[in-house]
């Protein structure tokens, strides 16, 4: 496993801590005279969801890690859980909403993912980078309410609520960013 030096941590590297997973989430450097540099780092586990800082020294050399990505079809939703089948393998695992976090807002039967695995076991997924959604309640957007920018908040299959444009239908199907959770266009 190759170790990098705690000034070359970054934004979404993958570190490997007491044989854990940690996902940078955000970090900073500081130097005082007497002090050596240290990077202070926000990571969230994998494994966990949990969120924790650290303070890296100059010395202490950091385990970075890969971890293996495949594809994978989402299934169905049972309670807490997200049941997906590997589309190499064939296997079918499940996801809980924890692992997820926001992700849960953009699955919908048969959208395919990658799959973050660490030690041959599934822990995160990555987004497609947009998703068609249908909006499932809507209401009437008024003539002349602009005082907002013309919009109105509408509620998608998966529970979501988003704001889009007045003219947005109930039973339309929206493009959704993922990265961002905006409005895109709707579906032709």
């Amino acid at each position: 496993m190759p170790t990098i030096t705690f000034r070359e941590i970054k934004k979404g590297s993958i570190l490997l801590i007491e044989e854990e997973p940690f996902e940078v989430i955000d970090r900073s450097f500081r130097a005082k005279q007497q002090n050596k540099a240290m990077a202070t780092v926000n990571m969230k586990n994998l494994l966990t969801g949990k969120v924790l800082t650290k303070n890296f020294q100059s010395s202490a050399p950091v385990e970075e890690i890969t971890l293996e990505e495949t594809r994978a079809q989402f299934l169905y939703k049972d309670g807490e859980e997200y049941n997906f089948m590997d589309q190499e393998t064939y296997d079918q695992f499940s996801l809980t909403e924890d692992q997820l976090g926001d992700s849960v807002n953009y699955l919908k039967e048969e959208v395919i993912v990658k799959i973050k695995k660490f030690e041959d076991r599934p822990i995160d997924i990555i987004l497609p980078a947009e998703v068609s959604l249908k909006v499932i309640d809507a209401p009437p957007g008024v003539k002349g309410d602009t005082v907002q920018g013309g919009s109105k908040t509408v509620t998608l299959e998966t529970g979501m609520q988003i704001n889009v444009p007045l003219f947005v239908k109930e039973g339309e199907n929206l493009i959704i960013k993922t990265k961002t959770g905006n409005f895109d266009r709707r579906e032709n």
